[in-house]
């Protein structure tokens, strides 16, 4: 069979699509040598500034804008995202030294993805409102101009923080943090966090300012969710925490609280009864936060507890002690010494008190505190043969009670934390003087010796007589 001549139209035809296949090649070539250069331009542009702080904004729920942007290559690097002034919004952000890298590939899938953000610092304060109202969000959501159609999506992998600062205010309950590291993985339904290091603020007066080892949890709208969190105190012991948490100015919360070997708040308690320098250790259940402050329940036990008397004679135990002349009063170690407490706004109540030292005390009871002011009732119990002696020399008014190889006396207690009183120190205190004078009666009286009872002596002796009575025997 004869081959077919190909024909001149057939050959021009060849040369037209190789010409358009080679042309097409070229300026694919020429689109990706310079698309790279278009896109770096126009994302340091305005447009791209206004489309980043609206993205930004909506995301935060804020009202905020980036300060211009400087590229090199795909990398990127502006010195701030900032709340406007008067923005409304549950938060108010500050950031600054951000730096970033966009993928390129997804540049052609229209989703700008950064895989990981630097950020130098962030503060962080409570907003005025709860939330933005919903068309403001929306309103901050949309794009303008042509920009709008660009990006599908934006993506970020993970986001670095140096330096994190919340300032404590009503809105957040009184916490705060400063000089925390924090590392932040979000995603559209929640954003997950790691903190470490740093100081914590704490608006509890007993735990006051503390050290951050590690705290662990998300963040899923409006709820924090705390899975661990971990505190050394400024003196020593460790304290954990988990829960969950609606920040708003009404903040709501529930959680429990461990910690031990805490430092006892002002190194000692007592209630004008005593004085026990310890440390503590126990657990507190959050039920709920009523008008910012906390209401739940805890067990405190203190660990290295030891019973003084305090400066002077201003206890009852240092009363105890100058009246009975019994050493072991001036200070031991407490075997056991535990109570339970509940707390409400401008409300403690501490019940089921039990402090003790076998052989020597024993205090059972229970206290309530209402703002700065005391009102309670302890069961003080002396060792038998101690206790008799109290007795005697009170004339028979304190410690007349035996229990459990006790001698027990019944103390109600009131006054301010700053000023607690008692009932049983001015009988101590009477009982105390009442001795003194018979001791000075006793060196009266043998001071008067054969001299009888004419002399100024022995008038003496005759008064303190009449006015106390005999020494007990």
């Amino acid at each position: 069979m004869a081959v077919r001549p190909k024909t001149k139209n057939q050959i021009n035809l060849k040369w037209i699509i190789l010409g358009l296949l080679g042309g097409a090649i070229i300026l694919a070539i020429v689109l990706a040598a310079f698309l790279p250069v278009w896109v770096v331009q126009w994302l340091g542009g305005k447009d791209f500034q206004r489309l980043a702080s609206q993205q930004a904004s909506s995301l935060l729920q804020t009202e905020g804008e980036f300060q211009s942007f400087e590229w090199s290559s795909f990398s990127v690097y502006t010195a701030g995202f900032q709340s406007r002034p008067g923005a409304v919004g549950p938060w108010i952000w500050d950031l600054q030294d951000i730096r970033t890298e966009i993928s390129p590939r997804l540049l052609l899938d229209r989703i700008l993805r950064f895989s990981e953000i630097s950020i130098g610092r962030l503060a962080l304060q409570a907003g005025t409102k709860a939330a933005l109202p919903k068309e403001a969000v929306t309103r901050g959501a949309e794009p303008k101009g042509a920009s709008a159609e660009l990006f599908q999506d934006v993506q970020v992998g993970r986001i670095e923080i140096r330096d994190f600062e919340l300032i404590p205010s009503l809105g957040t309950s009184g916490w705060g943090a400063k000089g925390v590291a924090a590392r932040i993985q979000p995603s559209k339904q929640r954003v997950e966090f790691l903190l470490q290091q740093g100081n914590i603020v704490t608006p509890s007066t007993w735990i006051g300012e503390v050290n951050l080892v590690e705290a662990k949890g998300r963040y899923s709208e409006p709820t924090l969710f705390l899975t661990d969190l971990m505190l050394k105190g400024k003196s020593g012991g460790t304290l954990e925490m988990s829960g969950e948490f609606v920040p708003s100015s009404t903040p709501q919360g529930k959680g429990r609280v461990t910690w031990e070997r805490w430092p006892v708040p002002g190194g000692k308690i007592g209630v004008g009864l005593f004085e026990i320098p310890a440390s503590m250790s126990g657990d507190f259940v959050l039920q709920e936060l009523r008008n910012g402050a906390p209401v739940g329940k805890g067990e405190v036990r203190l660990v290295d507890a030891r019973l003084e008397p305090g400066k002077g004679s201003e206890t009852v135990l240092g009363v105890l002690g100058l009246l009975t002349g019994e050493p072991r009063l001036r200070g031991c170690p407490l075997t056991t010494a535990k109570a339970t407490w509940y707390i409400q706004p401008n409300l403690y109540d501490v019940t089921e008190i039990l402090a003790e030292a076998p052989g020597l005390l024993r205090a059972v009871g229970q206290v309530q505190i209402r703002g700065e002011n005391l009102n309670g009732k302890i069961e003080l119990g002396l060792e038998g043969d101690l206790g008799r002696k109290v007795n005697a020399l009170t004339g028979g008014e304190c410690f007349a009670r035996l229990e459990n190889g006790y001698s027990v006396q019944t103390i109600q207690l009131s006054g301010t934390l700053s000023s607690p009183k008692n009932d049983l120190q001015p009988k101590l205190t009477g009982a105390l003087t009442r001795t003194a004078i018979r001791t000075g009666a006793q060196i009266l009286e043998k001071a008067a010796g054969a001299q009888g009872t004419g002399d100024a002596a022995g008038a003496a002796v005759h008064v303190l007589k009449s006015l106390f009575g005999p020494a007990p025997k």
